[in-house]
């Protein structure tokens, strides 16, 4: 089959086009929506192969974040085994907590606290990529050792 230097040229500027609406989607996603913004900060201890961490989520937007889901991502080995004031879900990489039914609401300069205690074998790195219902949040480390 031949094509003619007019359909490729469609062809061209069609692809392009699709990349161009493809685009501006992708970027808004990592966008957040106006009012929305979360600080996570995750205070840790370790103990030979196991650890603590106590989290609090302050939402220091404008906008309520109703029902909340906070979900992060651990780079190792790393099991939760026990948590509260959360209900927990882990599928490697990735760990969510879903607001516990007393509190489905993180309203704007308020802050919620949930922790868990876990086990790893090697290194147990810093937990990366939080996000609350999707939203970037900044975090803060703490060593509680």
């Amino acid at each position: 089959m031949r094509f003619s230097r007019t359909s490729s040229r469609v062809a061209t500027a069609g692809l392009l086009l699709a990349g161009l609406t493809v685009a501006p989607a992708h970027a808004s996603a990592l966008t957040p929506p106006p009012g929305y913004a979360c600080q996570v900060t995750y205070a840790s201890v370790d103990w030979a192969t196991g650890f603590t961490a106590l989290l609090t989520i302050a939402n220091t937007g404008s906008t309520p974040f109703s029902p909340w889901i906070l979900q992060f991502l651990f780079s190792g080995t790393q099991k939760i085994t026990t948590s509260w004031s959360a209900t927990w879900t882990q599928t490697p990489p990735s760990v969510q907590a879903a607001n516990p039914a007393y509190l489905k609401s993180i309203a704007p300069g308020a802050s919620a606290s949930v922790g868990f205690q876990g086990t790893y074998s090697g290194v147990n790195d810093k937990p990366t990529d939080f996000t609350l219902n999707g939203v970037p949040c900044a975090v803060t480390y703490t060593d509680l050792s």
